[in-house]
C-alpha cells in the first residue's frame, strides 16, 4: 500500500459522514458528493494526495484580514542544481569520448 493510503481512506470516510446523503460514492481516485448553487444541485469531484513537502498549519480565522494576511509555509521557490563530483565529471568525459561526442 502506498504512503498516505491509509490516511486518505480516514478522510474519505470523513468526507462520507460529513455529507451524509449527499455523498455518492468514490470513482476513479476521485470523491464525488451533491451541492446546490442556484438551487441547483450540482455534482463536485474532489481528489486527495499527499504533499512531500507539508505546508503546516493555515490560519483559519472566521474574517479575512488584508493588513495581516495568513502566515503559511510553503515549499521552496528556489532551485539549486546538483554539483557534478570530480569522478562523475570524468566518468561523463570517458563516455563523451568512446561515443565520439
Amino acid at each position: 500500500m502506498a504512503k498516505g493510503q491509509e490516511a486518505k481512506n480516514l478522510v474519505a470516510q470523513r468526507i462520507q459522514a460529513a455529507f451524509g446523503a449527499d455523498y455518492i460514492g468514490e470513482y476513479d481516485k476521485k470523491y464525488y458528493v451533491w451541492s446546490t448553487e442556484n438551487g441547483e444541485k450540482i455534482q463536485i469531484a474532489i481528489s486527495m494526495t499527499c504533499p512531500k513537502v507539508q505546508v503546516g498549519t493555515i490560519n483559519q480565522s472566521a474574517t479575512m484580514d488584508f493588513e495581516n494576511p495568513m502566515e503559511i509555509s510553503a515549499a521552496p521557490t528556489t532551485f539549486e542544481p546538483a554539483e557534478f563530483t570530480d569522478s562523475e565529471r570524468k566518468t561523463v568525459e570517458q563516455l563523451m569520448k568512446e561515443l565520439g561526442l
